[in-house]
């Protein structure tokens, strides 16, 4: 799918709903790298490092009424985090605080928080920054976010692995878990059926062991129904799914590239086969891909855990036709299942010491409790957090699209069993650059029948160029 088909930066800075931008973004870049919380691209060289000068910790944020204010800027509507407020219970845990929701659009609220940040100050800023995986690292590396270890390490067991993995550096962690996402494989069981073939979740599981053999199922249902298996174009996004299932991404925990290694090699040998198959259609444009969903002709979808929102919004006659299953394997006992993008907190490091506490204190509440968890969940479609009880609370809430399945339970439990990798976004300041050079690897591999290892190779070195350049990873 053509990464250009909308502007995400536009539509989030409409204040589009988040259930309407994961939408247009997933339908824009379906069968490629979605956003659970962001747009993909992130800042791409690091902010300078200066010194924080931390305000004296002599004076609350003060509200009107004598309340001390805690302030935090987002992208959603206010109204919205007005009622996770009252549904998450914020107010009697923290009765002395104001809470103030700030909405920004998504361009704006980063400028203006790592311009900020890197100048080490606390005027202007709120006292909680609600941001994307891809920015972690710039923030971090501006020296304007607190250190929040204390807060979080005592929490480890109940976060997600592969995502408590993502939030250290050097050691230290300095951001509030938020929402993440999990891949797994959508599939039209009755379009499975239709085709002869068996439809249950745990018989396509070992129907679909590999993507070898998904060719072969996908060639069944051609010449059964003439359904194709998905859309695809030549692009980054199918590689780095599936290159997610037994790689790090682009980078690995130090921020070194190696999406030119035999793994990845592997990768584009089997998103190769699959583009060449004769069993995907290669529209570049999203209406196009809809009506195909609409009309039958597509039986397969990498779905993400908000998928059922994207398909509520563009395709809902497929309602009720869908399960999940784990991903075939890229090769024998590789992992069945990938992350996808995440959210997270962090707190201002130039703002006062007393407010940065009661800020963590209110983001630790917010991200690790159950009840403000499940309301973050119920109150934005497709959220999945990152916090493990606030998940198995979930375990029986209905998904409004799978077939007896629920979302809580099946990524979940695909997650922990698969031991998904984490996704090192957060080890560089350098993703968005990996991202485009894999997309013009790729993009020749595709469609010029290029050779995959050189030129993977070329796309890795232009990266590996300009953290030399910089001096950074």
């Amino acid at each position: 799918m053509s990464e250009r088909l909308f502007s995400k930066e536009s539509l989030v800075g409409n204040r589009m709903s988040r259930r309407r931008f994961l939408g247009f973004v997933a339908v824009a870049c379906a069968g490629g790298a979605l956003a659970a919380c962001t747009p993909q691209t992130a800042p791409t060289a690091a902010p300078s490092e200066p010194e924080v000068k931390e305000a004296p910790p002599t004076v609350k944020p003060e509200s009107s009424a004598g309340k001390a204010t805690i302030e935090m800027w987002m992208w959603e509507t206010e109204e919205r985090w007005q009622r996770l407020q009252d549904a998450s219970g914020l107010t009697e845990e923290f009765p002395d605080v104001d809470f103030k929701w700030t909405a920004l659009p998504y361009g704006d609220l980063h400028q203006k928080a790592l311009t900020s940040m890197a100048a080490g100050l606390a005027e202007g800023m709120p006292s909680i920054v609600r941001t994307g995986a891809g920015y972690y690292r710039p923030f971090a590396n501006s020296g304007g976010i607190m250190d929040v270890t204390e807060y979080v390490a005592p929490y480890e067991k109940d976060v997600l692995d592969y995502y408590w993995a993502e939030s250290i550096i050097d050691g230290r962690i300095y951001q509030f878990p938020d929402d993440t996402g999990v891949m797994m494989f959508g599939y039209r069981w009755d379009i499975f059926e239709q085709a002869g073939l068996p439809s249950e979740p745990d018989e396509v599981l070992d129907l679909l062991a590999t993507y070898d053999d998904l060719i072969e199922v996908g060639q069944t249902i051609k010449d059964a129904t003439g359904a194709l298996m998905f859309n695809m174009t030549p692009s980054a996004g199918t590689f780095t799914n599936i290159g997610l299932q037994d790689t790090t991404g682009f980078f690995d925990a130090e921020g070194d590239v190696i999406f030119d290694s035999d793994k990845h090699v592997h990768v584009a040998e089997v998103v190769k086969m699959l583009f060449n198959s004769g069993l995907v259609t290669r529209y570049d444009q999203g209406p196009q891909i809809v009506q195909a969903y609409k009309d039958d002709q597509l039986v397969f979808d990498f779905y993400p855990n908000w998928e059922d929102f994207t398909i509520l919004d563009n395709f809902p006659e497929t309602a009720g036709k869908w399960r999940v299953t784990r991903l075939p394997a890229t090769m024998p006992g590789g992992k069945r299942g990938t992350v996808q993008n995440g959210c997270l907190l962090v707190i201002p490091a130039a703002k006062p010491a007393e407010e940065r506490d009661l800020a963590a204190r209110v983001a630790t509440y917010m991200k690790f409790t159950e009840k403000a968890s499940v309301a973050h969940m119920k109150e934005f479609s497709g959220a999945f957090v990152s916090y493990v009880p606030g998940l198995e609370a979930m375990h029986d809430y209905p998904s409004p699209v799978l077939d007896g399945q629920s979302v809580y339970t099946e990524f979940l439990k695909t997650a922990q069993e698969e031991e998904i990798l984490p996704w090192y976004r957060s080890s560089t300041v350098f993703f968005n650059e990996a991202y485009s050079a894999a997309g013009e690897a790729m993009f020749k591999i595709l469609d010029q029948g290029a050779a995959i290892g050189e030129s993977l190779k070329e796309a890795a070195d232009t990266v590996r160029a300009m953290q030399d350049e910089k001096g950074i990873k």
